[in-house]
């Protein structure tokens, strides 16, 4: 599998040419771009299992949200310390710093015990998350070289429950030098993107309410939110976008 295009394993066959005039015209989410977080108008950008939880509590069910860490140099970051990082990050840092249980458990987060490219692609495709580090993601992401993270949502199915297309996977690219960083700014950076994922975006302008969305520590331009971790509107957001 290329380095570059970690996610071309599971591109379907063919996808109706509709999909791809609306998913193409929205597939790539910088994540450095300035200006605002509000949910995202466009319901292709969240993840189809976030509307739904799982009642067993012991391991990743149906609808949970199983990620897989996968580095590009792990001379950088080894797989073992990427996932270790990204999953305290996301599940270990306290009440109110984290995504995992939000919307009584439609979010629940379970990192993956290996690094993506040790499944077999059978096993690989249940995985609705993967996160990419590495030194540039230019071709993926746009913009300079080295300087973007993003999302990339893929797999879209239709969601008869809420009348849309939602997700089945979202990729996340993390650059060593902001989100692939193993200390508070990186920290930042995961959980900008995982609101990407969960349907956040930050392109309306507006600083209000706090946001980790729009956050200067992330590169953004508001700076009335100066955590690494998700606002109560944030959390709130993607409460909304869950129906």
């Amino acid at each position: 599998m290329a380095t570059s295009e970690p996610s071309s394993a599971r591109l379907p066959v063919w996808v109706p040419l509709l999909w791809l005039a609306v998913f193409a015209a929205a597939l790539l989410v910088p994540a450095r771009a300035a200006h605002a977080s509000h949910p995202n108008p466009d319901s292709i950008k969240h993840l189809h299992n976030m509307h739904y939880a799982t009642t067993n509590p012991d391991g990743p069910g149906a609808y949970d949200e199983q990620f897989c860490i996968e580095s590009h140099d792990t001379s950088k970051v080894g797989n073992t310390a990427g996932r270790s990082f990204v999953d305290q990050t996301l599940t270990q840092m306290g009440s109110g710093k984290v995504w995992d249980g939000l919307g009584g458990w439609r979010i629940d987060l379970w990192a993956t015990s290996s690094n993506c490219v040790s499944y077999p692609a059978s096993t690989r495709a249940t995985i609705e998350i993967e996160v990419h580090y590495g030194w540039d993601w230019s071709s993926i992401c746009g913009g300079a070289v080295g300087y973007y993270n993003c999302v990339v949502h893929d797999n879209p199915i239709w969601n008869a429950d809420y009348g849309h297309y939602d997700s089945c996977w979202a990729y996340v690219y993390l650059v060593f030098s902001s989100g692939g960083r193993l200390d508070s700014v990186g920290r930042a950076f995961i959980n900008h993107e995982f609101g990407h994922v969960f349907g956040l975006a930050d392109d309306n302008g507006v600083c209000n309410p706090p946001s980790i969305m729009h956050s200067t520590i992330v590169g953004y331009s508001c700076g009335n939110w100066s955590n690494w971790y998700p606002s109560s509107a944030d959390y709130q957001s993607v409460i909304n976008l869950m129906g």
